[in-house]
Parts: structure tokens; C-alpha cells; sequence
């Protein structure tokens, strides 16, 4: 029994046994099977879930095959695939590595989001609004950048702040002639 997460495609890819095959997923929404016919698929999109290949020998019930192996991931065009060959059973003089049933599981990866290209923005730039402004080039107020008398930008409406009544600079100790003392700080 395998575990797997997220959304997958489980495709049947290869069956070379005289015992019918099939994949049996299970999850939190139930058991689902895909028979052991070439080109027959699932999906299955569950957060977690297994899978077992099993085989059905005559006469007697479902048993998971005696062997499943993983092969390596991987991804190719935003897809990212793994192969998993199973023998169902063993037999005298039958290879171990003999492979019966083959499938293969398919996940479409999220392409990555694209970038916006970045812009430094300047507090003054986020007060005020974007209207085009012409940007002196010399000192003649005639002509600005984009061929147009130059203006000056108008100062952005902002609320003023608070008053506060002006503070007098607290007086300090008197220091003695000729010391190179500093008075003592006060403590306001």
C-alpha cells in the first residue's frame, strides 16, 4: 500500500498476467477501483489517500500483489510522473522481478506565477496622485521635458498636523569659569 496527497491520475500502462488486475484507491471519500485494463485511468484529487494493486486468482478473492515498486519521479512539460510495476504472485521457477501489472500516476504541477516587475515608490510618490508631471532640464522655466511650459507639481492636500505650542529650551546650570565639567544632565 502506497500513500499519496493531492490530485493525481492513475493510467494503467502495461498487464502481462494470466489473473485479472486492478488499483484500488482508498481515502477519506471511499474506495474507488480502476480495473486492470490497458489505457483505462482515474482521478483521484483527495488530500491524502493509498493505493494497492491487487489480483484476483481463480476461485479465490482480491489479494494485494506480493510486490509493488516505485520508480523514480519525474517531470517533464509540468508534469510530474512515476511508474509503479507490481508481480502478483510468486510461482516456481518465476523470476522476482517479473513485472505483471504496470501503472503509471500523472500530476499536473501549478505553473510558477510571473513576476511584476518591481517599482521603487517613494513616499512622497504614494501621498500624492499619479498625474504627469514635466521635470525641469535647464534653467529656463519655458520649456520642461516633454516640450510643454514646466510646472511646478501642486503640494499633495494633507492634513496638518496637530499644533503644539512651541517648547522654551530649558535653562541650564550656570557652569563655574575655567571648568571643563559638563553640567549634569536634568532629568526632563
Amino acid at each position: 500500500m502506497l500513500r499519496f496527497h493531492g490530485a493525481w491520475r492513475i493510467t494503467v500502462v502495461g498487464k502481462n498476467a494470466s489473473f485479472d488486475q486492478r488499483a484500488v484507491v482508498r481515502g477519506p471519500y471511499g474506495t474507488r477501483i480502476l480495473p486492470g485494463r490497458v489505457g483505462a485511468t482515474l482521478e483521484v484529487d483527495e488530500d491524502s489517500w493509498t493505493l494497492t494493486l491487487e489480483h484476483h486468482l481463480w476461485g479465490r478473492s482480491w489479494q494485494p500483489n506480493l510486490r509493488v515498486t516505485p520508480g523514480p519521479v519525474t517531470e517533464r512539460d509540468g508534469v510530474r510522473s512515476r511508474l509503479l510495476t507490481s508481480n502478483d504472485c510468486h510461482w516456481p521457477d518465476k523470476p522476482l522481478d517479473y513485472v505483471n501489472f504496470v501503472v503509471r500516476l500523472d500530476q499536473s504541477l501549478a505553473p510558477a506565477p510571473a513576476l511584476a516587475p518591481v517599482r521603487a515608490v517613494r513616499a512622497a510618490d504614494s501621498l500624492q496622485p499619479s498625474a504627469p508631471r514635466a521635470i525641469r532640464t535647464s534653467s529656463s522655466d519655458d520649456v520642461g521635458d516633454f516640450g510643454a511650459p514646466a510646472t511646478r507639481p501642486a503640494p499633495a492636500s494633507r492634513p496638518a498636523p496637530a499644533s503644539r505650542p512651541a517648547a522654551s529650551p530649558a535653562p541650564r546650570p550656570a557652569q563655574a569659569p575655567g571648568t571643563n565639567a559638563r553640567p549634569a544632565a536634568t532629568p526632563w
